[in-house]
């Protein structure tokens, strides 16, 4: 009898798996017409990772592609035109759901997120959630030249603090209304929703807009993903404790973080090829130098995919501290790296007691200040 019951989860497994439309291979035939002066730059490319593909548009304005996709997912269009005659690129996602036939017509002035779309529901849904998305940048800084005047979004202008703290929460505002709107948990489309959002929802929103995503849902890849950054997260907060990890340094040695246990850390997560993450580094260097002999260190981790890459910038940078690689991919299993650099503060019992996201080069940005109250310092610029 027990042998017969495993068959049969067997056999219904395989049925789901080969007839769940999540689960099926798709074919998605992408087809419009572009209206205006291409000036010979036809092309459209598409691309994901790894993934590369493009088509032209014909003299008629006409094009077609098809994109083939294990499950759905979202990948991302530019023009040739916009970084030929604008100089600039500007990637629009579109959500592949399904197989069949999208239709997308666009200016070719105004770029495809002004265009018309018709095809897969969530398609649709999820193209018109990500023009709103684009145009709220554009209506933020409207409304603060309405209220603060047209300097206020200008640094070091009169009203820019002010500026910039009105953007922050009409940011944070508008977003989470665009998302009210669009997001359903039983479309295919819903996890990379969340993904888009895994940074600014906070993490009772995540988990709770998780716990709604369908069975079959749950099982893509892309919530996977999402499952896995949301556990980072909560492991990364505020007032978790640090499991110690060991990584290798450019020698090849490995290097516990134990070894610190006892000082404030701080915990840098960088890349050879991110220039803020480079730029940083002299501010950083300067602060290192004023708070020697303050029970402080640092410790970069890099992401490099390349050893060679990174070890060379390594070399070219010289910072006077640890430089550990993560080959354990750390910054997805112990903490929560959306963006480099990311920095952790972790205090002499091992809890994180700070985390900031992006460049410091000229100095007192949240982190500096957070250095300040701990050590009871005033850092020099």
């Amino acid at each position: 009898m027990k042998s017969k019951n495993i068959i049969i989860t067997v056999l219904v497994a395989l049925f789901f798996f080969s007839f769940n439309p999540l689960f099926a291979q798709i074919n998605l035939k992408i087809k419009g017409k572009v209206t205006g002066d291409t000036k010979g730059f036809d092309k459209i490319y598409i691309f994901k990772g790894q993934f590369q593909d493009s088509t032209a548009i014909s003299p008629n304005g006409e094009y077609q592609i098809t994109i083939t996709s294990e499950a759905p997912d979202v990948m991302y269009f530019y023009l040739q035109y916009e970084s030929k005659v604008k100089g600039y690129v500007s990637p629009f996602s579109l959500f592949i759901e399904k197989s069949g036939t999208l239709q997308l017509d666009f200016d070719i002035e105004k770029g495809i997120s002004s265009g018309q779309i018709n095809g897969p529901t969530r398609s649709v849904a999820y193209f018109d959630y990500s023009r709103a998305k684009k145009s709220i940048h554009e209506r933020i800084n409207k409304e603060i030249t309405s209220k603060f005047g047209e300097e206020a979004l200008k640094e070091g202008t009169t009203n820019f603090d002010k500026a910039m703290d009105y953007f922050e929460k009409r940011e944070t505002q508008l977003n989470d209304s665009l998302f009210a709107k669009y997001f359903n948990p039983n479309g295919a489309d819903a996890p990379f929703m969340l993904l888009g959002r895994v940074s600014s929802l906070s993490l009772a929103q995540l988990e709770h807009n998780y716990s709604k995503l369908s069975a079959p849902l749950k099982e893509t890849k892309a919530a996977k993903q999402l499952y896995e950054k949301i556990t980072s997260r909560k492991r990364s907060s505020i007032g978790s404790t640090v499991a110690n990890f060991v990584l290798p340094d450019t020698t090849g040695n490995d290097f516990s973080f134990n070894k610190l246990k006892g000082k404030y850390v701080l915990i840098d997560f960088w890349a050879s090829w991110c220039g803020p993450c480079r730029i940083s580094f002299p501010r950083l260097r300067s602060v290192y130098q004023q708070l020697k002999g303050q029970n402080f260190e640092i410790i970069n981790i890099s992401i490099d995919a390349k050893l060679d890459d990174w070890k060379k910038a390594v070399k070219e940078e010289n910072n006077p501290w640890p430089q550990l690689h993560d080959k354990t991919n750390l910054s997805k299993s112990a903490f929560f790296v959306s963006g480099i650099p990311t920095a952790y503060l972790i205090d002499p019992d091992g809890k994180i007691v700070f985390s900031s996201v992006g460049s410091d080069e000229k100095g007192g940005g949240p982190m500096e200040e957070k250095l300040e109250s701990v050590f009871g310092v005033k850092l020099t610029k």
